[in-house]
């Protein structure tokens, strides 16, 4: 990981280093990974779909460059997402997904940050999404990776979290006033939003394996939509933290 030092006869230009200058937009899965499937579609679809719009609007309303982990279908393992972002400069990152649950009922967007998990439903999420090292050619690249070890407790702790949670929780809120129902804000210990060395949420847009969510997100209004509310979350964010209310 990545560690920046200045020293004494360096001045730090706090308004470039602070800068909300570039966010990272990370499509949950790719190639050989789809992520849930049903429906007719799947996790990876929906995420790249989402993304796709979500960087276009911030892009051009924003003026804010946007770096994808994925532009295409291909796949990253969870450790190069975080690298990226990383290597790109990226000051927010946020990866999209799709939901998936075992009763075709359960409904709802539910936004989460990197810290250790309070619920067994969140567990779930966190283990479903984190199975892709299964996937990867070197797992064992993870094994520094541990939701009860020291590495996740300093980073819980670190200024990163609360400005995460920030952004979570007017995610939520945007997707209540586009008229979604809202699982609410939800902390789990993501491997992607561990690699990733910025505030950083993954967006769970809702529930693939509900026939009729599975139509929202698989249209292109849907998607629309979905990616308008994440965009007015982003821009609520974006002027606090310009005003100096970063936490």
């Amino acid at each position: 990981r990545q560690t920046v030092a200045s020293g004494p006869s360096e001045p730090v230009n706090t308004a470039t280093n602070w800068r909300l200058d570039t966010i990272v937009l990370d499509a949950g899965h790719g190639g050989n990974d789809h992520g849930a499937v049903a429906n007719g579609t799947s996790d990876k679809e929906v995420a790249i779909g989402v993304v796709r719009r979500l960087g276009r609007m911030i892009e051009s309303e924003l003026g804010i460059r946007v770096v994808y982990t994925r532009h295409g279908d291909e796949f990253h393992t969870l450790r190069e997402r975080g690298r990226i972002a990383n290597r790109e400069g990226g000051k927010l990152f946020i990866s999209v997904h799709a939901n998936a649950a075992g009763s075709s009922r359960a409904y709802g967007t539910e936004t989460f940050f990197l810290a250790p998990h309070r619920s067994k439903t969140a567990r779930e999420v966190m283990e479903r999404e984190n199975s892709v090292i299964e996937l990867e050619s070197d797992p064992s690249l993870y094994a520094d990776f541990d939701d009860e070890g020291g590495i996740l407790r300093s980073l819980a702790m670190s200024a990163y979290q609360e400005e995460s949670q920030l952004l979570a929780t007017l995610v939520e809120r945007e997707f209540t006033n586009a008229g979604r129902h809202s699982r609410g804000v939800k902390q789990a210990p993501f491997i992607v939003l561990w690699a990733a060395s910025m505030p950083a949420v993954l967006v769970e847009t809702g529930f693939i394996t509900n026939p009729d969510e599975a139509r929202f997100l698989a249209s292109a209004d849907g998607q629309e939509k979905t990616a308008r509310a994440i965009f007015r979350a982003v821009e609520a964010y974006k002027e606090q933290y310009e005003r100096g209310l970063r936490l």
